[in-house]
């Protein structure tokens, strides 16, 4: 059970700083609660950065996945309704799988293609890194070597299943466009190019 703070919303600061402790405090990265709300990737990050221009209805999505609820009550009246309540943080049913794509995806492709792209380097190759980069077409910096080792090593199935699941925030065929852009980047040559026709 987490125990809800009370937060006086004067500002998109904020709300933004208590949806970030509160997505902390359960462990989740930005890519894991934006997957998990069904919401963009920019709109979280905007979110927890202090906007105060936001849709309400992705606002609340967030704050349900972080078991949080915003109250609307007279002023003073906070401090007596947050003491009343205690939430349960919800734990979904795939780590990345939210609407359509997601029932259809039961894999983890994004942690294990981290895992694939970090099999024989020091440092780890985060899902924040990784979702970023096949968003952009642009890899993270000194993270090249990951993007090579994926692309050449990782088998078509799961290249197939990551463009996919990262497809979920992007429109039809952005993935693999990007994929073919930081494979052209790095001197990588796709050999089973069959798995970019999905994405």
């Amino acid at each position: 059970m987490i125990a809800s703070d009370t937060v006086v919303w004067r500002s998109g600061v904020h709300l933004g700083a208590a949806v970030r402790a509160a997505r902390e405090r359960m462990g989740m990265t930005q890519v894991e609660l934006a997957r998990r709300a069904a919401v963009g990737l920019k709109f979280l990050y905007e979110l927890e950065s202090g906007k105060d221009t936001l849709r309400a209805d992705k606002v609340l999505d967030v704050l349900e996945v972080l078991g949080l609820e915003l109250v609307v009550t007279h002023r003073g009246a906070a401090r007596t309704a947050a003491r009343a309540a205690v939430l349960q943080a919800r734990e979904p049913r795939a780590r990345y799988g939210t609407g359509a794509a997601g029932k259809r995806l039961h894999a983890d492709y994004i942690g294990m293609a981290c895992s694939t792209a970090g099999v024989s380097l020091r440092t780890a190759l985060t899902p924040d890194q990784l979702v970023r980069a096949f968003l952009t077409g642009e890899p993270t910096p000194s993270k090249e070597a990951h993007f090579i080792v994926l692309l050449e090593e990782a088998p078509p199935e799961l290249l197939r299943g990551l463009v996919a699941q990262v497809g979920a925030w992007a429109k039809p065929g952005l993935v693999a466009r990007n994929a073919r852009k930081i494979a052209a980047r790095l001197g990588v040559r796709l050999k089973a190019t069959d798995w970019l026709k999905d994405g």
